[in-house]
């Protein structure tokens, strides 16, 4: 898990640094929609979600920096 968030936050930053922040906002929420959407498919299927343990490090990071 920890790796995957990795990995998809490093294409986050990369995708980012090269369009822009507001490009960057646009890509990471792009991809938070996915990930909800692949937990709803896993809770209707009956498997246990990945996101229940809490925010990952990317919700983390964009929280911090949104404020500014």
């Amino acid at each position: 898990m920890k790796l995957r968030s990795l990995a998809v936050f490093g294409v986050g930053y990369v995708l980012g640094a090269k369009a822009g922040r507001e490009r960057y906002v646009q890509i990471v929420e792009a991809l938070q929609a996915a990930s909800q959407r692949l937990d709803e498919a896993r809770r209707q299927r009956g498997k246990p979600s990945r996101a229940g343990s809490g925010s990952n490090g990317l919700d983390s990071y964009l929280d911090e920096h949104s404020r500014n």
